[in-house]
Formats: structure tokens, C-alpha cells, sequence
């Protein structure tokens, strides 16, 4: 575990989380949460995250829809920085929204910092959505997204598996599945403010939730019922191939104990794991770079940890 580039976190970012604690946090809780309701609230959702994340300009954008050997459809886009260097090499990203919002094109702004600062083409998969679609519809469109860029770049250590929120479940998800059935595990996994345990009793024990500035117990628990009545639960296994993993949290976000949690069970199966906390910031932090400072050092840490993880030969430029 570490502490963050900052000990404390910027004026502004606990006014942010402050401010949003007394009105978006306590509005969300009352909403219904049903397929109805979320018609009307993911386009507002979306818009929501593209102001807060604006996309970054000279962003190169391809939207694709592949067609797995099964004859199943992968939407998403290819989102190229305008810093990319190295086409060689990939990140998947998998977004969040509690598994029943957001989309590809919502986290351009996301994922264009993210492609920047790695130089890294990011491929952003837009998984199904619940209830539409409930669990586990989205496990298996963000499982056929990765075996796709797999054969693609021909090596699974040329991929960098990255996710936040719901998105984190999944991406860790997919990591832990793909070592259960000993396939070779991508080359790194990157995860801001995860999720990890579905039931939620690891959040609702944990003093910092009562401090997150959007996220609460009735809100992820309404998302969370569209998605799957299981309380499922990330539980990697000792002596799993795992790939090594950052994780970014903070000491005042609803899924800190998740993240902290997952850590601990990473590092327990022997694999590199880097928990960072960084301190004062709300759920996932990097989705507010027009709000929030430290946003963008959180890219370049990200940065820094993949390069620190790639194999030599990835390294050239």
C-alpha cells in the first residue's frame, strides 16, 4: 500500500466532494432505479460525465463493431491520444455506471487522458447494459472484447486490462477468470475505485463511504439489484496466475474497504499489487479532470506503473 503523490487531498477536490455530498448524493439515493427510470437517466448520466471529462483535442476516435467466432457482436471504439506512440501494444477499457449506465463514448474524455498519458491505443468496450441485460451479459461482452484484441496483437502481455467502479468488477473479473481456466494473464490491470463486493457489507462497514461525495448504500444497491440478485464477490484464489495490478482509492470514497480488500487478496496470491491511496478524493476521481487536480496525476501514475510492468521490448518508442 502507498500513499498517493499528494498527502492531502486539494482544496478543490474537497469541495467537490462536499458540495456533491449535500446534493447529488442524497438525490440519487431517493431515484428509482428501474428499467424506466434509466431510459431518461443514462443520456443525462452520459452528458454529465462528458462535461466533467471532456474528450482531449487531437483525440482520434473509431468506432467498431467486431464479430466474434460465434457470430457474437462487440460494440465499442478505439480511442487514440494524441500522444500515441506504440500501436502495438493495447489497453481494454471497461467502464463504469454500477453495471446499468455509461457507455463508450460517455468516457472518451477517460480514456483519451488514459491513451495519452500510457501512448497506448485504448480500445473501450461498450458492454450491455442491466436490467436489459442482467449478469452475465456484461462479464461475457468484456471476456469476447479481450479475446478479440488478444488476436489481435498475438500475445496476451501486449494487453493492459484497465476499469473503473462496476467496470473495476469486471476487468478484475476477467483477470481472475482467465487464471481459473490457465489462460495467460494480460500484461497488466489498472483499477480506479473498484468495486468488489456486491453485497456491499464491505462498503457499509467502511467509515470513508460516509464521507463519498456521490455513492451510498440505497443508490448501489438499487444498481446493483438490476444487475444480479447473487452477492457476488471478487475472491482470486492463492497461487492464481494473476497479473500485477494497480489499484487507485481514497480514504473519503464509498468502495475504499473494496479496493483495500482486493488488494490484500491479490497480494495473497502472490501477484504485484500497488494500492494507492489518494487521500480526500470521492468515487472515482478520474472521471472529474475539469473539477479535480489530481485527476491528472492519476494518469501519469497509471502511466508510470504499466511501463514499470511491460515486458523490455514494450518499452521502445
Amino acid at each position: 500500500m502507498s500513499r498517493s503523490d499528494t498527502d492531502r487531498g486539494s482544496v478543490r477536490a474537497r469541495a467537490v466532494r462536499r458540495g456533491c455530498a449535500l446534493t447529488v448524493r442524497p438525490l440519487a439515493a431517493l431515484a428509482p432505479v428501474d428499467a424506466r427510470t434509466l431510459q431518461l437517466a443514462r443520456p443525462v448520466i452520459d452528458q454529465m460525465l462528458r462535461t466533467a471529462a471532456p474528450m482531449l483535442r487531437g483525440t482520434q476516435l473509431e468506432q467498431l463493431r467486431m464479430i466474434t467466432a460465434d457470430g457474437k457482436q462487440i460494440r465499442g471504439e478505439w480511442v487514440r491520444g494524441p500522444r500515441v506512440t506504440d500501436a502495438d501494444r493495447v489497453v481494454l477499457y471497461v467502464h463504469g455506471g454500477g453495471f446499468v449506465a455509461g457507455s463508450a463514448a460517455a468516457y472518451r474524455g477517460v480514456v483519451s487522458r488514459l491513451s495519452t498519458a500510457t501512448r497506448m491505443p485504448v480500445f473501450s468496450v461498450d458492454y450491455r447494459l442491466a436490467p436489459e441485460y442482467p449478469f452475465p451479459a456484461a462479464a461475457q461482452d468484456v471476456s469476447a472484447a479481450y479475446r478479440q484484441l488478444l488476436a489481435r496483437v498475438g500475445s496476451a502481455d501486449r494487453i493492459v486490462v484497465a476499469g473503473d467502479s462496476a467496470g473495476g468488477f469486471l476487468a478484475a473479473q476477467l483477470a481472475i477468470e482467465l487464471a481459473r481456466t490457465g489462460q495467460a494473464p494480460p500484461a497488466a490491470l489498472v483499477l480506479f475505485s473498484p468495486m468488489t463486493d456486491l453485497s456491499l457489507s464491505l462498503a457499509a462497514d467502511h467509515p470513508g463511504a460516509r464521507r463519498e461525495g456521490l455513492l451510498s448504500i440505497p443508490v448501489s444497491r438499487k444498481a446493483i439489484a438490476q444487475f444480479t440478485s447473487d452477492p457476488l464477490d471478487l475472491r482470486p484464489e492463492p497461487g492464481m496466475r494473476l497479473p500485477p495490478a494497480l489499484i487507485h482509492t481514497s480514504d473519503a470514497e464509498f468502495f475504499g474497504a473494496d479496493a483495500a480488500v482486493l488488494a490484500q487478496r491479490w497480494s495473497a496470491t502472490g501477484a504485484p499489487c500497488d494500492l494507492q491511496i489518494w487521500p480526500d478524493q470521492m468515487h472515482v476521481f478520474q472521471a472529474l479532470p475539469a473539477l479535480i487536480p489530481e485527476s491528472r496525476l492519476a494518469y501519469r501514475a497509471a502511466a508510470r506503473f504499466i511501463r514499470s510492468v511491460l515486458p523490455p521490448e514494450a518499452l521502445a518508442v
